[in-house]
């Protein structure tokens, strides 16, 4: 195989007609790529059971604490498919390393953050580099692989996975038990980030531009940013004060910004948001369970932290133990329903049982108080993981299958916008509703139980095809 195939994911078109790469032209680019992932998914975990540290030194309760996560979620949620967009057109490799830049140019304004609001920048950062990392990496190999492989693939991902969000916790309470603090926490990714920097320069081969002329959607970004974000302020309030006129007018303003928002990207030739896929069944379907499932992770995390440490009373080295149940099932899932899907190209029995253990696991989890056993809740938590495992990748293979080539780098990053956006407007919602301090965790699952039910019947919805084996464009239904 030759230099000009081990830069696949540089070229025009992967319909070309050029033989496709090797298991080795592949493990070339995707190793490096790897690494980059490591320090991105590192960033959104080793500081979770930081958290309840960080806000007694900083100030903000349980919203401040909510808060370090959303801002985080939104900025990864709005940028990611500007990064996709981009990614469609333009030198991934450059683009990769300007985010894993970013990503530890925000870790650093983290980790040295002498107030909450200057912490909360420094996590805006990080998630914007978040963004970028996820989104090339999804189009490059969205580019290389073709969608009945990818499955083969995913289990190199679910490693990563696993290694970054379970040893994330464990890592992060036993710095924060230690002299050093919660403010090493956001300088652990740095570390992992210089050497995917290295790698990805010697592996990742520079590639032409695309020959499309248009251009990256920066209004429709700034309009979704800005209404979803005055949106989150407005729910971000107590319950007594939503009702007053200044956040009303969040509220109304966040509105119209975002109706603004959808009349851009209805016109713009190169949308942030890809409004076109939507009246496609297996698109709609795949976004809202990307929607529930993401929430679930996500509020696992931090209510689930919360739980342990304010109501169970357990350390931060002890919460990032009990969280492993949770990231163990995430992994194990998608690593061997990835697997099974290759082997046979079917997928809809599998997505089905990953909805139902969600379910399950959301609901045991609705019986959480500071007297439930904790065998069933880590039953629980490890219920919800295998479910949300079997989703998470797998739905972008669904989505990148029912579009064009030339659309994989949007596409996949639509199914992380959604999914990011979900979690970032629920949170602060649930932080703003339920009982602070761990007391409202059985309240919190019992709405992500509701919400897990739609994302079960999003996925009994989904047109039962055949994933591809080739780089062909799949004929798919719409509604």
């Amino acid at each position: 195989m030759s230099s000009h195939h081990a830069a696949v994911p540089q070229l025009s078109s992967p319909t070309s007609g050029d033989p496709l790469p090797t298991h080795r032209d592949i493990l070339a680019v995707l190793l490096p790529l790897l690494a980059a992932l490591f320090a991105a998914l590192l960033s959104g975990t080793v500081a979770i059971p930081a958290l309840p540290a960080v806000t007694a030194e900083l100030g903000g309760g349980s919203v401040g604490l909510t808060w370090i996560i959303t801002v985080a979620l939104l900025a990864n949620a709005t940028t990611t498919p500007v990064w996709g967009s981009i990614s469609d057109r333009y030198d991934t490799r450059l683009l990769v390393q300007a985010a894993l830049l970013t990503l530890t140019a925000g870790s650093v304004v983290s980790a040295c953050a002498p107030a909450l609001p200057v912490l909360l920048a420094g996590r805006v950062v990080q998630g914007i580099g978040l963004g970028g990392v996820v989104a090339v990496t999804l189009a490059v190999l969205g580019a290389l692989i073709p969608p009945r492989e990818q499955g083969r693939y995913a289990g190199y991902g679910a490693v990563v996975m696993a290694v970054s969000m379970a040893g994330g916790p464990l890592l992060g309470g036993a710095l924060v038990d230690t002299p050093l603090g919660w403010r090493a926490c956001f300088l652990v990714p740095a570390a992992p980030a210089a050497i995917a920097l290295v790698a990805l320069r010697r592996r990742l081969k520079p590639g032409p531009r695309s020959s499309s002329d248009a251009r990256i959607d920066w209004v429709g970004a700034v309009l979704l940013t800005s209404g979803v974000t005055l949106v989150l302020v407005w729910v971000s309030a107590g319950n007594g004060s939503r009702s007053s006129w200044p956040q009303v007018g969040y509220l109304l303003g966040g509105g119209v910004l975002l109706v603004a928002a959808l009349a851009v990207e209805r016109r713009t030739p190169a949308p942030v948001v890809p409004v076109d896929l939507l009246g496609q069944r297996t698109v709609a379907c795949a976004l809202i369970t990307s929607v529930s499932s993401g929430f679930a992770f996500y509020a696992a995390l931090s209510f689930l932290s919360e739980y342990f440490q304010a109501v169970r009373h357990h350390t931060a080295t002890a919460t990032g133990i009990l969280l492993t149940p949770l990231v163990f099932g995430l992994a194990s899932s998608s690593y061997t329903s990835g697997r099974l899907i290759t082997r046979s190209g079917r997928w809809k029995a599998l997505l089905v049982a990953g909805s139902v253990l969600q379910v399950a696991g959301c609901a045991m989890l609705a019986f959480a108080d500071g007297n439930t056993a904790l065998w069933w809740i880590e039953l629980a938590v490890l219920l919800l993981g295998l479910g949300i495992g079997v989703l998470l990748q797998n739905l972008v293979t669904l989505v990148q299958n029912a579009v064009a080539p030339e659309r994989f780098g949007a596409a996949g990053a639509a199914v992380f916008f959604f999914r990011l956006i979900g979690a970032a407007v629920g949170l602060p919602l649930l932080a703003a509703t339920v009982p602070p301090h761990g007391r409202g965790t059985g309240q919190v699952f019992l709405l992500l139980s509701a919400l897990s039910v739609v994302g079960l019947v999003a996925v009994a919805l989904l047109p039962n095809q055949r994933l591809r084996t080739s780089f062909a464009t799949a004929e798919e239904p719409s509604w």
